[in-house]
């Protein structure tokens, strides 16, 4: 099995080259560049694929959030992985709204990061103990107006979350939208970090708790 291969980008030098050291320790994934800046980390997306992005909020050159949403515009495919001192609820909905898979604390252990990055890179997305809670305060104090996580949601997304709502499976989605069902789990990948749901059953009742509050998601392609 080949090993998966991660971008780091942080502002600072110290923190990158401690994630480096503690990732090539495990075997599972190959460290392919590290870089200060948006521009740069760009630029080492196009040259090396990375399948994960592990970066800091305080980003060179510009703001996290909107590095992030030039990586995702770049590529809707690459998992995007915060590491953060600042743990607050809103920080981490601003990170995943823009487009993040999960947002971990500075100070997470190696055994508990290795876990993450390998579900993130599994499942699309990954919550910690220590980011799950105020996550789910922060959407289950939130009502359905504009500025809830379902707002967020693309016209494509919110046709995705309807039939996932409904029990149906990757491969009827695909067939129904007339998409790939890898182009299906991307776009699922991209709708756990907007809601902030873990993993496929966490969305399918954060969904219908939803869908039973305001009707059907779904438009017509």
């Amino acid at each position: 099995m080949s090993s998966i291969r991660v971008l780091l980008v942080d502002s600072e030098q110290l923190v990158l080259e401690g994630f480096r050291k503690l990732l090539d320790g495990f075997t599972e994934f190959c460290v392919v560049s590290i870089t200060h800046d948006a521009a740069s980390a760009l630029a080492q997306l196009h040259r090396h694929r990375p399948q994960i992005v592990v970066m800091g909020l305080g980003v060179a050159g510009t703001g996290g959030v909107d590095a992030i949403r030039a990586i995702r515009r770049a590529s809707g495919h690459v998992r995007i992985v915060i590491l953060s001192s600042n743990q607050q609820p809103v920080y981490m909905r601003e990170a995943f709204v823009a487009g993040a898979n999960a947002y971990l604390s500075r100070s997470i252990d190696a055994g508990e990061l290795r876990e993450t990055l390998l579900a993130v890179h599994r499942d699309g997305a990954a919550f910690t103990a220590a980011t799950a809670g105020p996550i789910l305060q922060l959407m289950a104090g939130r009502g359905c107006g504009d500025d809830s996580p379902l707002a967020m949601l693309t016209e494509r997304e919110r046709q995705i979350l309807s039939m996932v709502a409904d029990d149906h499976e990757t491969d009827c989605i695909a067939k129904h939208l007339g998409l790939r069902p890898k182009t299906v789990r991307n776009y699922l990948s991209r709708i756990y970090a907007k809601l902030g749901t873990p993993n496929r059953v966490q969305t399918v009742l954060y969904a219908k708790r939803s869908l039973g509050r305001q009707g059907d998601l779904a438009t017509d392609p």
